[in-house]
């Protein structure tokens, strides 16, 4: 026996000896004598090897213990020189040995070198992972084979040798070759497989690729989250979730603007449930609709729209606000036009994120533009074209959450946007007045206050984390993101009769106060989108829930119906008792 090994040693583990070995310690490989090989005979054996013959690498890596392994690394010529990044061992220059793996340091700095870098950074990497070894020119050829077009990557393979340790030269001077260190393949392959699970766009245009890097940067937000989430905080959001429901959201939201301010933030943390968009069922078992919806808070100006959309969402530190929302979803678009939006939505093909825009009448400013933003809220294929350029086509799988400026008069309103076809967009949204009314003005008088003085931090610095965790582990399982495959299961969401009974009367009532009209003033699908609301407000319930089927509860039941008589009171110019039909449905 060489060593002291008495376990027997799984392959991956003796794969990682073996290449430990070779890179620091090639000397024992050769045939003829020489000082490297001495020195590891009279220190670490004893002197029991034979000096005149090669030894296999492959056999003294069963033999050998990890302190041999150790102590060996450090009598090698090339320990100032080499690194080793491996699932099991990790060696620094200067043969600093660590009995551990860096595997999650090394996928780290791959997430960041595609944060930086994004499609071109994936397309290197990804040549590099399928080569031993190979001229810059073959590598430059098939990472733009890679890519979709030509480019040349020197000073990325540069900075990939030279910041990341992800690259090396090797062979002579004259005629150098890069490889990639083997023991961090596998690594570099588990992070390019996640770029992967998601399409990678063809972009046409240049503000999309600079976008690109945008989206890497957020998936890896939300990523990050999630992965610290598993970690630290799993047991406690599972336990939040068990008691968590659309009723405590309400009172939560309630203790901190009163009755009237918190329905706002409920229907903006509710859309954050509804993107995950899952699907809704019947009871007899056929899928209805999809759970997500567009969201559109209109009205006076400085009624607290920006604030329920932007800020509850995003987080606001001035006011101490923390972030309700998902990490890394949603998509702020401030000072952005829509020509810019529709140019960038290319970037987010494929993908589903949350488009806050709190100035959506400037987006109408300039002439065809509800034709694409209907199509891209309808989930369709967006097309744009000009005389200098066109984008597209793709398909937009995200989300709106929007807030616009009206003319609110003591009854009806009239919307600043000139575009005559604008209520197209409106009927793609589940949409809310402000109407600026005394008790209104009270309360968010008295919420303001209390943020300036500080009294709803402790509150909110509480509670939020705790809905923030749950929300994004809910997205999580039901987008069926990688890192919760297989240990949580996505929940189907069903609809009751008894919903559908109560839109059914409320619809009844709200047509027989309306009279005589030649033309209902308002669309089918106000019925829809309070289906969707009920059905992503029933989301909270996930882990209450021990079934696979979410039944829609009373709370959300109520809330529905009572969203959809408002919004039918509003688009008919409140031209019915809306406080009479709301106490016949028993929700006032």
């Amino acid at each position: 026996m060489i060593g002291m090994s008495i376990e027997p040693i799984n392959p991956d583990k003796l794969k990682e000896r073996m290449l430990l070995l070779k890179r620091f310690l090639p000397h024992l490989e050769w045939t003829w004598p020489n000082e490297v090989k001495s020195e590891v005979n009279k220190q670490i054996f004893g002197g029991r090897l034979s000096l005149d013959q090669p030894i296999k690498i492959e056999d003294l890596a069963i033999m050998i213990t990890d302190g041999q392994l150790e102590a060996m690394i450090h009598l090698s010529p090339y320990k100032d020189f080499y690194s080793f990044r491996g699932k099991y061992y990790t060696v620094r220059k200067g043969g600093i040995f660590e009995h551990r793996g860096s595997w999650e340091e090394v996928k780290i700095t791959v997430r960041q070198v595609l944060k930086t870098h994004g499609k071109k950074g994936y397309a290197l990497l990804k040549a590099l992972t399928e080569v031993t070894e190979a001229h810059f020119e073959a590598i430059s050829v098939r990472a733009s084979e890679i890519y979709g077009e030509r480019f040349y990557p020197s000073h990325l393979i540069a900075e990939l040798r030279d910041k990341y340790d992800l690259a090396w030269e090797v062979g002579s001077r004259q005629y150098p070759r890069w490889s990639m260190p083997e023991e961090v393949k596998p690594a570099v392959i588990e992070v390019l497989s996640e770029f992967e699970a998601k399409p990678i766009p063809t972009l046409s245009t240049q503000q999309a690729q600079k976008e690109f890097l945008e989206v890497i940067k957020m998936e890896e937000e939300f990523r990050t989250y999630l992965r610290n989430l598993l970690k630290d905080r799993l047991e406690e959001t599972i336990k939040f979730g068990r008691d968590f429901s659309s009723s405590k959201l309400i009172d939560y939201l309630q203790n901190l603007y009163g009755p009237v301010v918190f329905y706002d933030h409920l229907l903006s943390i509710t859309q954050q449930y509804s993107t995950c968009d899952a699907e809704v069922y019947s009871e007899s078992g056929y899928k209805a609709l999809n759970a997500g919806f567009n969201l559109a808070l209109f009205g006076e100006p400085g009624t607290g729209k920006t604030f329920a959309t932007k800020d509850m969402i995003l987080g606001n530190e001035s006011l101490g606000v923390p972030p309700h929302g998902l990490p890394g979803i949603n998509r702020y678009c401030g000072g952005m036009t829509p020509a810019m939006f529709i140019a960038i939505g290319e970037a987010y093909s494929g993908r589903r994120f949350n488009f806050i825009v709190t100035e959506f009448n400037d987006w109408f400013k300039y002439k065809g533009m509800v034709e694409p933003l209907k199509l891209a809220m309808e989930k369709s294929i967006v097309r744009y074209e000009t005389k200098t350029y066109t984008v597209g086509p793709y398909k937009f799988n995200s989300f709106f959450s929007v807030n616009y400026n009206t003319e609110v008069y003591e009854r009806g309103y009239d919307v600043t946007v000139s575009d005559p076809n604008f209520n197209a967009i409106e009927d793609r949204m589940l949409c809310r007045l402000h109407r600026l009314t005394k008790e209104k003005y009270q309360e968010l008088a008295k919420s303001q206050r209390a943020l300036m003085l500080g009294t709803l931090r402790p509150k909110m610095e509480n509670m939020a984390p705790k809905i923030r965790d749950h929300l994004t582990l809910v997205y999580a399982i039901q987008t069926r993101d990688p890192l919760v495959a297989g240990t949580f299961y996505d929940k189907k969401i069903a609809i009751t009769n008894e919903i559908l009974k109560m839109l059914e009367e409320a619809t009844n009532l709200v047509l027989e106060h309306l009279g005589d009209v030649k033309v209902v003033p308002f669309s089918m699908r106000l019925e829809r989108r309070a289906l969707q609301l009920a059905s992503a407000m029933s989301l909270m319930n996930y882990f209450s829930s021990k079934s696979d089927i979410i039944t829609i509860d009373n709370v959300a039941n109520r809330m529905a119906v009572q969203f959809f008589v408002e919004e039918a009171w509003v688009r008919s110019n409140e031209a019915f008792p809306l406080f009479e039909v709301l106490k016949k449905l028993a929700l006032k």
